[in-house]
C-alpha cells in the first residue's frame, strides 16, 4: 500500500466529507443477509461494497441479477456508509465498489491505491432554491448561502465546478458564496426555513425536496449542458485487486456495466426491485423516473474522460494541486483488454 495514502487511513476514518457514498445513500438492512446469502453460495472470491441509494442501481442488479455470478464471482456484498467508503478502499476492506468521480479526484492525488474501470451513469447531483428567492441560475448564486452536507460531499464539489464556470469565485482568497454545513436530511428544512438560499444535494433527496416544497431546480446534472453527458459515476477497485485478480477485476467491470445497462432498459422494474428488497426507500414512481433521466448506458471511455475532465476544472479552483489531469487519469485509469465500452445483455 502506498505509504503516504497509510498516513491518510486514519484521518479519514475520521473525517467523513471525505466519503464518496452513492447519490442520497442511506442505510437499511441488508448487508448480513447479502453476506449470508453468498456464503451459502460457496466461498465468495471478491468483497463488494454499496450504499443503498439509486446512484448505485448497477451495483444491486448486477448482484440481483446474477451478472457477477455469469462472471465467475461470488461476492461478499457489504454496506458501508458513505463516509468509511474511501477508508475501506484505501485500508483493504473491500475489493470493489462504485464511486463518484469528482469526489475521489483528491484522495487519488493524495496517494489513494485505487483503478477506476468504466463510467456507469451521468446525472445525480442537483442545487434546489425557492421560488422567491429569484434565483433563477448558477450565476444568482453569487453572494448568496449554500447548504450542503459537508465541504467536501459531491454536491459540494460539483457546486463548486459549476460556480467556477460561471465565473464566481470558490477559493479561500476568492470566496464569492458561503457554504453551510447542515446536517443532510434537514437540508429541505434549512432551505424551507431561510437558513440558506439554496441547497446542493444528491437523488433522490434533491427530487424528493422539490416535490414536497415546491423548491425550483438551479442545477441539474442530468440535463445541465456542462455535465449532462459527464460520468458523475464509476466503478473502482483497489490496485492490490486488480493487479492479483486481473481476471476477477475485469469481470467485476463487466457485470456493473451490465447492469448499468440493465438499469437503462428497465427502470420501472429495477425502481420497484430496489424498493421491494429495501435497497431504496421513497416513493417508486419518483425514483424509476429519476433513473430514467440519468444516462444509464456505460462506457470505458466515458469513466475515463470523466477523471481527465473533473480533475482539470478541480486544479483550475485550486480544490487540487500540481496536478497533470492527463496523467493522473491514466495513472488512476485500468483499461482490459477484450472489455467492450458498452459490452450487450
Amino acid at each position: 500500500m502506498n505509504k503516504h495514502w497509510k498516513s491518510l487511513a486514519a484521518a479519514l476514518a475520521l473525517v467523513s466529507v471525505l466519503g464518496v457514498a452513492g447519490c442520497g445513500g442511506t442505510q437499511t438492512a441488508g448487508s448480513s443477509a447479502k453476506s449470508a446469502s453468498a456464503e451459502a453460495e460457496g466461498k465468495t472470491n471478491m468483497r463488494v461494497a454499496y450504499s443503498p441509494s439509486l446512484c448505485e442501481a448497477s451495483t444491486v442488479v448486477a448482484y440481483e441479477k446474477g451478472f457477477f455470478k455469469e462472471e465467475g464471482i461470488n461476492p461478499e456484498m457489504i454496506n458501508i456508509q458513505g463516509a468509511s467508503e474511501t477508508e475501506a478502499l484505501g485500508t483493504d476492506k473491500v475489493d470493489g465498489m462504485q464511486t463518484l468521480v469528482s469526489k475521489i479526484i483528491q484522495p487519488i492525488q493524495n496517494g489513494l491505491p485505487v483503478k477506476l474501470t468504466a463510467g456507469l451513469h451521468t446525472g445525480c447531483v442537483r442545487i434546489v432554491t425557492r421560488p422567491d428567492t429569484g434565483i433563477k441560475d448558477v450565476k444568482g448564486l453569487k453572494g448568496k448561502k449554500i447548504g450542503v452536507s459537508g465541504l467536501a460531499d459531491t454536491a459540494t464539489v460539483i457546486a463548486q465546478r459549476a460556480l467556477h464556470t460561471d465565473g464566481i469565485g470558490v477559493t479561500p482568497d476568492n470566496m464569492e458564496v458561503e457554504f453551510v454545513v447542515v446536517e443532510r436530511n434537514s437540508l429541505p428544512q434549512a432551505l424551507k426555513s431561510g437558513q440558506v438560499d439554496a441547497i446542493a444535494m444528491t437523488d433522490p433527496v434533491g427530487a424528493i425536496a422539490m416535490k414536497e416544497y415546491g423548491f425550483t431546480s438551479v442545477l441539474d446534472t442530468a440535463k445541465s449542458p456542462e455535465f449532462k453527458d459527464e460520468y458523475c459515476c464509476s466503478a473502482i477497485l483497489t490496485a492490490k485487486f486488480v493487479q492479483e485478480h486481473p481476471d476477477l477485476a475485469k469481470g467485476y467491470t463487466r457485470a456493473v456495466m451490465k447492469g448499468a445497462l440493465y438499469v437503462s432498459k428497465h427502470p420501472d422494474e429495477v425502481a420497484q426491485m430496489l424498493h421491494d428488497k429495501n435497497y431504496v426507500s421513497g416513493d417508486v414512481a419518483l425514483n424509476a423516473e429519476l433513473l430514467k433521466s440519468y444516462n444509464y448506458v456505460p462506457s470505458v471511455q466515458g469513466g475515463y474522460d470523466a477523471i481527465e475532465r473533473a480533475a482539470t476544472q478541480l486544479e483550475e479552483i485550486g480544490i487540487v494541486h500540481d496536478v497533470n489531469a492527463k496523467a493522473l487519469a491514466d495513472g488512476a485509469f485500468q483499461r482490459f483488454d477484450g472489455l467492450e465500452d458498452t459490452p450487450s445483455l
